[in-house]
């Protein structure tokens, strides 16, 4: 273990049990990088130390936040790419790697190394991927925190740990790709074309408004919004509509007496058919079984 003002960091041996959970912590740290100061460090373990001329490759995922400073990255497979304040980049096992921050810059970094079965899962999705592994996300106080939380169970490394330390690599990965979808509207008209489309939905429930119409609430055209609605929020804006409507007609169903086929003419389904579909698709049941279940 190595602390001081401006460094910390630790590696862990794993246990089996540790292995079992899914997701298990290897190591972690914070290091300040000032101008004109070698790096790596030479201090890091021989199993981690590498010099530039030769890079190195490791066994183990780690995630590197760089909150201050620029530099590079490189690896076997991506090139070499520039890093900035706000960026994370990943460390994949095997692959060939490299990286530092610029002389006249340096920088401040954040490091998670972690394994695990789960990981692995992630990576057959292709959430992980080594040909993308910079990802701008901006400056973030919630993900620094959950660094910092990683590297306080770390200096206490008290019993269970691991099962508290995996969580918060969790958290830090879903911040990660969070950020990732949601940074090419940041700060754009467009979020603010989205959302208004968004309330337009939500306000039009009760009726049969068509993604044309929506289109034109939002001040875009439909190729463009059907696009860049789904990038937003993961559906297309048909999908969208339809599922809130069905949330709603849920509502109903439990809350009211209302007749199924009033539930859905109120709702601006075409037709009844089209609705019990619908229904039965998102929810699993119909109407009436969905109803029958739930005041039951």
């Amino acid at each position: 273990m190595i602390f001081s003002d401006k460094k910390f960091y630790k590696y862990l041996t794993i246990g089996e049990e540790d292995k079992r959970w899914g997701i298990y912590l290897t190591g972690a740290g914070n290091i300040m990088i000032d101008k004109q100061t070698e790096y790596p460090l030479i201090d890091d373990p021989s199993h981690h130390y590498f010099h530039w001329s030769i890079g190195r490759r490791i066994s183990d995922y780690q995630i590197l936040y760089i909150t201050k400073g620029k530099g590079i990255f490189e690896s076997e497979i991506t090139g070499t790419r520039k890093i900035n304040a706000g960026d994370i980049f990943i460390l994949f096992p095997g692959i060939w790697h490299r990286f530092k921050p610029d002389e006249d810059s340096g920088w401040d970094e954040y490091w998670v190394e972690f394994n695990g079965d789960l990981i692995q899962h992630y990576r057959l999705k292709e959430f992980l991927s080594p040909e993308n592994p910079v990802i701008t996300v901006g400056i973030h106080e919630d993900i620094a925190r959950n660094y910092l939380q990683v590297i306080h169970l770390l200096k206490e490394e008290k019993p269970g740990f691991q099962y508290i330390a995996s969580g918060y690599i969790v958290q830090i990965l879903g911040q990660i790709f969070a950020s990732k979808k949601y940074h090419p509207f940041e700060g754009k008209a467009i979020e603010n074309q989205i959302r208004q489309a968004k309330l337009t939905i939500l306000e039009n429930l009760h009726q049969s408004i068509s993604q044309q119409e929506i289109a034109r609430s939002a001040g875009m055209g439909y190729s463009l919004f059907r696009k860049k609605f789904k990038e937003y929020t993961g559906v297309s804006p048909a999908q969208y509509q339809i599922q809130l409507k069905i949330n709603k007609a849920k509502d109903l169903l439990i809350v009211s007496d209302k007749p199924l086929k009033n539930i859905s003419h109120n709702l601006g389904f075409d037709t009844f058919d089209y609705f019990c579909r619908q229904f039965k698709q998102k929810t699993g049941f119909t109407p009436s079984e969905f109803r029958e279940k739930n005041k039951r």
